[in-house]
């Protein structure tokens, strides 16, 4: 079965899919590394299950490793020879002693190999355990940490945690959009780590923003007090403070390598504190960078093409644009729960264009001058 509406569960019982995670078909590889690539809003979900079929593998060849070590120990304990009957003197004995020996060594072997393997399973296999909480496109989801943080999740965005999370390290791993109301512990700093920047609190409320493929990554501070550090510039650290936010634009290319003093010369040119903005608020004192919380879309003079990745994972659906210029077009606005249909009419009241609506699992929507 290789629906779009497969779930978790058909995931984890499909054939093919299983094959994909194990990297034993070339073609089933291939058939959903395609898939991926057609579905971009079921890719959480398809990761997701790939990590899960992962730890269900090893678990079950811990416990598989468990009942080959009990064989392997019977077999051992039954190495001792089994009374035998002199009939050729002092060198038969001899060799059957030999035997058994070598049987003792080999099985001895054989047991201390699995041993070691069981050992190194132990102590490198745990701590790649991690636990993942994920939101699908078209929904937001609000979870607490096991250190009593909350976490609200944005539409198509995933956290990761390992299981010292909340005992030796606040460590949180972010793909996509979040909000963070961090309990407070100064000895154990809570770290969110994107690719971008790494943003480390002790007690406090804020906002990243880090979805894959886009150029921006942002943290907007909304109480208390964060330190950035900004990992694509020379791992520079700065501080924010309560309704400001920064932004990094990701750079097209890798910049060639600069010496310390040239690093110094740009800063000064660009200006590092020129990254540093006032978070937007609105005449209803909504602040637009964490609005997804209520439910809420807000376009500040923001471009159709912006708007319309972020339509995409509101709302679940595919949109694509056959004329290049409708991405420049501008809009502002404020949408409370909403359908899509009534965003895209009040949109077009104001700039003119067309769309149509394809059904399918997602929807597609094509937009035209």
């Amino acid at each position: 079965m290789k629906s779009e509406k497969m779930d978790l569960a058909d995931l984890l019982a499909d054939e093919s899919f299983i094959n994909y995670c194990k990297r034993s078909s070339p073609e089933d590889v291939a058939f959903w590394e395609n898939y991926i690539s057609d579905n971009p809003d079921r890719r959480l979900l398809i990761e997701y299950a790939n990590e899960q079929f992962l730890q269900l593998f090893n678990a079950l060849a811990e416990a598989d490793m468990e009942e080959q070590l009990g064989r392997l120990q019977s077999r051992l304990d039954l190495t001792e020879p089994a009374p035998v009957v002199q009939m050729g003197g002092i060198e038969k004995k001899k060799s059957i002693h030999i035997s058994s020996l070598l049987l003792k060594l080999t099985a001895a072997a054989v047991l201390l190999v699995a041993v070691l393997f069981t050992v190194n399973y132990y102590n490198t296999g745990k701590k790649k355990s991690v636990k993942i909480f994920l939101a699908a496109y078209g929904e937001r989801k609000n979870l607490q940490l096991p250190d009593g943080s909350d976490v609200t999740l944005n539409a198509g965005s995933k956290i990761e945690i390992n299981e010292s999370f909340g005992v030796s390290s606040r460590d949180v791993y972010l793909e996509g959009e979040a909000f963070f109301d961090v309990k407070h512990n100064a000895k154990l700093p809570f770290i969110v780590h994107t690719p971008a920047m790494d943003v480390k609190a002790v007690g406090t409320a804020f906002n990243v923003k880090a979805y894959r493929n886009e150029k921006l990554t942002e943290t907007s501070l909304i109480r208390g007090l964060v330190e950035v550090t900004l990992k694509e510039d020379n791992n520079q650290v700065m501080y924010l403070y309560p309704n400001q936010k920064i932004q990094w634009e990701h750079p097209l290319e890798k910049p060639a390598t600069l010496n310390s003093a040239a690093i110094k010369n740009v800063d000064t040119l660009n200006g590092a504190g020129s990254r540093m903005k006032k978070l937007i608020v609105t005449d209803n004192g909504d602040i637009k960078e964490i609005a997804w919380r209520e439910n809420k879309l807000i376009f500040e003079d923001d471009t159709f093409g912006d708007i319309a990745t972020m339509l995409e994972r509101w709302y679940g659906v595919n949109i694509e644009f056959n004329d290049n210029t409708l991405h420049n077009y501008r809009f502002t606005g404020i949408f409370e729960k909403e359908d899509l249909k009534t965003v895209l009419d009040f949109l077009k009241e104001s700039r003119n264009f067309h769309y149509t609506i394809e059904p399918g699992e997602p929807l597609k929507i094509n937009l035209s001058k």
